[in-house]
């Protein structure tokens, strides 16, 4: 069966490093992490294909990441961002395309879930269009742009807020961050349910499947007596048995 097709793009990078919290996160670095992370624990599932617009600290366009996603035949296109505003704002968000409002509850969901578990403000799906309603951010454009059927993206948390940004800061939280969003991409493809359906019939299989039982003779006599003292010696010592009558 056909691998689902996944690119996932840390935002910013290279020359764009300009976004940071009060205490050193840098947006570039920590979104990289994060999307790793997140390329490791789709491809442990055995149902998803991955791809990283980019691997290193590299400067690379909007065009440029989605036309990667593009030439990947991806399913999906998420766009992983840590957020700012002015120090005080805090939660998460998960941007769609106004072209894919079938994303909106993808995005509802992917947003309830990250802030759950970070026990911060859930801001929800939102989208942002210019003045001639198109997508404002240009990875949602230029994946409509290029019809990839999905398009993500992830504000996980305010980097500017000091509570958030410490959570930013500890590697765990991060893998965490990638757990949380590979179960809400598992849920919005109908994962969980396969891979049950698949674990009820294992079981099943292996109540249908009768016991193998492997017989030992340990003797063969000419008088029926003889054959009986044998049975009654191994049964006192706890062996089942069973006398063959000769043909």
């Amino acid at each position: 069966m056909r691998k689902i097709r996944v690119v996932i793009d840390p935002g910013h990078g290279g020359e764009d490093r300009w976004n940071r919290g009060p205490t050193g996160y840098i947006e570039a670095d920590g979104v990289l992490k994060i999307s790793k992370y997140l390329k490791e624990e789709l491809e442990k599932t055995g149902h998803f294909e991955v791809k990283l617009t980019r691997e290193k600290d590299q400067t690379l366009s909007r065009k440029q990441r989605a036309e990667i996603a593009r030439d990947f035949k991806a399913d999906l296109f998420i766009s992983e961002h840590t957020n700012a505003f002015n120090g005080t704002a805090k939660g998460t968000e998960v941007y769609y395309s106004v072209k894919r409002p079938k994303d909106m509850s993808f995005a509802g969901k992917m947003s309830r879930a990250i802030a759950t578990h970070f026990r911060t403000h859930n801001r929800g799906a939102k989208n942002r269009l210019t003045t001639k309603r198109d997508d404002y951010y240009g990875i949602l454009y230029y994946g409509v742009l290029y019809h990839i059927p999905s398009i993500l993206l992830i504000e996980s948390l305010f980097h500017d807020h000091v509570e958030e940004e410490k959570i930013l800061l500890e590697d765990q939280n991060l893998r965490d961050l990638a757990e949380v969003q590979c179960e809400a991409i598992k849920d919005y493809y109908g994962i969980q349910e396969e891979e049950g359906r698949e674990k009820a019939m294992k079981e099943d299989s292996r109540e249908e499947t009768p016991e193998k039982l492997y017989r030992v003779q340990v003797g063969a006599f000419r008088e029926k007596e003889n054959a009986l003292r044998m049975i009654e010696a191994l049964e006192n010592d706890g062996y089942p048995t069973y006398l063959v009558p000769p043909r």
